[in-house]
């Protein structure tokens, strides 16, 4: 793996480029998350390239103001397989990466062979968080982080099962790249809390059922079976006959961050939803 920042004509994003052949996948990651949430699936989709963004504003990637709606984002992503010259792409996605994913293969079909969306692209924000912004954005709003000590993210590891049967140590490091240091041992988030709630109100306010109608790309959702299932499971089960052809959903008993808790299971259904596409 060799990590290297790329002129994506914006901004200079940081990534994480697993070496490879056959049509890469570009994993994007999660709202305040890091390119390293797909470290460990990325060993075990060889021999196939895996190129992990750090989206603006997170990880090592530039942090402007602005630019987090979802076509300046998906841009990004795309300066970035200009940049390397990938060609046709596997666009893998996580939560909020997922429905970044989707934006990307709905308006840029003929980039997007295949749209693969981990714990993300589906279910009803609005039922879960508000039935009004003014109300969301108080329940999205992300926790006090500032000046934490860095042992308390191996206690949320531990706490949250983040680590499944793997390395806790591991799963600690994935987790540090979201913080960057604060000073005095101290760490905060790389994600400004004013950018992150852009992020979520972009989330709050998009349309699902209508991405989803446009999407051209065969599309696997690998969802994660502990949580609120229910809105996400109304949805898939309403979309997925009118997806593409090849298109299907696989459930993995874990939480939402699959590709850290159970990445030989994301991988394997990764792999195998892709071997009779061609692709």
């Amino acid at each position: 793996m060799r990590e290297l920042e790329v002129d994506a004509g914006a901004l200079r994003l940081s990534v994480r480029d697993h070496p490879g052949d056959g049509p890469p996948v570009v994993a994007l990651h999660g709202l305040a998350s890091n390119a390293r949430w797909w470290d460990l699936v990325a060993p075990r989709l060889a021999p196939r390239r895996v190129v992990a963004v750090d989206q603006r504003g997170h990880g090592r990637s530039q942090r402007p103001d602005d630019g987090y709606d979802f076509p300046t984002v998906v841009g990004d992503a795309r300066g970035v397989v200009r940049a390397l010259g990938l060609g046709p792409v596997v666009v893998a996605g996580h939560s909020w990466g997922a429905s970044v994913a989707l934006w990307w293969a709905a308006e840029h079909p003929g980039e997007v062979g295949a749209v693969v969306c981990v714990d993300g692209g589906v279910g009803d924000l609005r039922r879960h968080f508000g039935d009004t912004w003014e109300k969301a954005r108080v329940t999205m709003r992300p926790p006090q982080l500032d000046g934490i000590d860095p042992s308390q993210l191996r206690q949320w590891v531990v706490g949250s099962g983040l680590a499944g049967d793997g390395d806790v140590d591991a799963a600690v490091e994935i987790l540090r790249g979201n913080f960057e240091d604060a000073g005095g041992g101290r760490v905060r988030p790389r994600l400004h809390v004013d950018r992150h709630m852009r992020i979520a109100y972009e989330l709050y306010h998009l349309d699902t059922h209508a991405l989803l109608a446009r999407v051209q790309s065969p599309a696997l959702f690998v969802l994660a079976g502990r949580g609120p299932a229910d809105s996400r499971r109304d949805m898939v089960d309403a979309v997925l006959p009118q997806m593409p052809s090849g298109s299907e959903v696989r459930w993995i008993d874990g939480i939402h961050d699959l590709p850290v808790q159970r990445p030989a299971q994301v991988a394997d259904a990764i792999v195998e939803f892709l071997a009779p596409l061609g692709l």
